[in-house]
């Protein structure tokens, strides 16, 4: 469903905030709170603009929140409800019916990530450019500014990650990426094959227009585009089981779907 071009084009009328599951306390408390206790690798659910009021029910993806009965959203009503994705990009629209947008959309917010290792293993994940600024906050104001529009733009919207430097958890930043004298900058960087290290193929200087760091942006992907294999996610996940590859998070992984507060017998949910 989410490479479905309907289901892409509702979207953009939503803000989409994805949680990293394990990657720290806080995460798991939102899971399990979606979820009535249990916890899960996913969850999924809409909130107004406020993010307060649930918008749709709670479920482990799109189609569970969405379709068929119980969704909040489209204040219309549920007459002809369609079935299926069809359904689901059905009850998208009535919901964003509801709600319109103010401002301009070169001022959204910019998308980020808690960590720069976390960003850098989600890009892999999705076989994205990661686009890194690093810049001190009090440098920083402008260089947003260009990268909001180039973010906006048509051509680039939903092809690259970024994530904006943070003074404390991205530190060590650098330790994981080859090809950086960890100079300020913006970086565009080509994550690893299990995203635990990756290399910049294109730096440019913190003066960059929005016009400069968009062409850099579209060149270094077309070429990332000829060279990345596109992953299967059964032989990747066997080849990293056998190379010993492991990504630490602050939450064990594993899930706890009787929502007892303890993680379920893995051994068990192998044999389901």
């Amino acid at each position: 469903m989410f490479a479905n071009e309907d289901f892409i084009e509702a979207s953009r009328k939503f803000v989409c905030i994805r949680i990293e599951t394990y990657e720290n306390k806080e995460s798991e408390k939102k899971v399990r709170a979606l979820l009535n206790g249990a916890f899960a690798n996913t969850a999924f659910c809409v909130f107004d603009p406020e993010g307060e009021e649930r918008l749709s029910r709670a479920g482990r993806g799109p189609s569970m929140g969405l379709s068929g009965r119980g969704g909040r959203g489209g204040r219309g009503g549920q007459g002809g409800q369609a079935s299926g994705d069809a359904g689901v990009i059905q009850r998208m629209k009535q919901i964003a019916a509801d709600y319109l947008p103010k401002g301009q959309k070169e001022d959204a917010i910019l998308q980020d990530f808690n960590s720069f290792r976390q960003a850098l293993n989600v890009a892999s994940a999705d076989q994205r450019l990661l686009v890194f600024l690093n810049a001190e906050n009090n440098n920083r104001q402008q260089v947003e500014a260009e990268l909001k529009q180039v973010f906006a733009d048509s051509e680039v919207v939903g092809k690259f990650h970024l994530k904006l430097k943070d003074q404390t958890t991205d530190e060590n930043w650098a330790k994981a990426v080859q090809g950086t004298g960890n100079k300020p900058g913006i970086l565009i960087i080509r994550s690893g094959t299990y995203g635990l290290e990756g290399e910049v193929v294109k730096q440019l200087p913190l003066s960059s227009s929005a016009s400069e760091i968009k062409t850099a942006m579209l060149n270094a992907n077309k070429s990332f585009a000829s060279l990345e294999d596109r992953k299967t996610y059964s032989d990747h996940v066997t080849s990293g089981r056998r190379q010993g590859i492991y990504f630490e998070n602050e939450i064990p992984y594993g899930e706890d779907r009787d929502g007892d507060g303890k993680i379920d017998n893995q051994r068990q949910g192998r044999r389901r």
